[in-house]
């Protein structure tokens, strides 16, 4: 067994730890958005050869939506059907901000609004939105992924496949669930560590190994 590479500082950071499964470190913060300072740990990590996940490349892919969704398909992963406007959009729909400091999605499900809304997700049509067209019947659903694991049974597969194509330790993940019980991968959000539950942490626990 090789030796685990050392942290690009003297002081580990909070929330760092040694995932022997893969050979590299992995930053639980969970909530990697861009300028924050878990994204920047992962880049000095980067930046000094250290191995670790996720990247920010990998930050960037997982929660930039249409880079998700794209990322998505090229793997073989269902989506829904989507486009980008500045915009025009028809209901129903979710939509995404694409600009990185506007995080909050809306749906719209019903015909009325759809102005007004565009106006607002694009701050008076300045920024793109990606918009996801909900199937008929498909329902919205949300589940957490601790390194690829779920504690509802049901998303055990796609919490790994979404943690073997976006190496993101933590995550929410949104889905559309369609009537057969078939899922299209829509979006992926942060998850705090503290916001993990116990059978999360216990989880974690066997996973990886912290560093002091």
């Amino acid at each position: 067994m090789e030796p685990e590479p050392k942290p690009p500082s003297a002081s580990f950071p909070k929330h760092f730890a040694w995932f022997e499964p893969g050979g590299f470190f992995v930053n639980l913060a969970g909530v990697y958005d861009y300028l924050e300072m878990p994204y920047y740990l992962s880049q000095d990590f980067e930046n000094q050869g250290t191995p670790v996940h996720p990247t920010p490349k990998e930050i960037l892919d997982a929660y930039i939506t249409p880079l998700f969704l794209e990322k998505a398909k090229q793997a073989g992963l269902p989506v829904a059907l989507h486009y980008i406007s500045n915009g025009y959009f028809e209901a129903p729909v979710v939509i995404d901000p694409i600009n990185p400091f506007l995080l909050k999605s809306r749906t719209v499900l019903k015909p009325g609004r759809e102005a007004s809304t565009a106006k607002s997700m694009t701050r008076n049509h300045t920024y793109a939105i990606c918009c996801q067209e909900i199937p008929p019947g498909a329902k919205i659903v949300h589940f957490r992924a601790v390194l690829g694991w779920c504690k509802a049974t049901r998303f055990a597969g796609a919490a790994q496949q979404v943690w073997e194509l976006y190496k993101i330790p933590l995550a929410k993940v949104r889905v559309f669930v369609l009537p057969d019980g078939s899922l299209l991968y829509s979006d992926l959000a942060p998850l705090a560590f503290e916001e993990l539950g116990n059978s999360e942490r216990n989880y974690l626990e066997t996973k990886v190994k912290w560093q002091k």
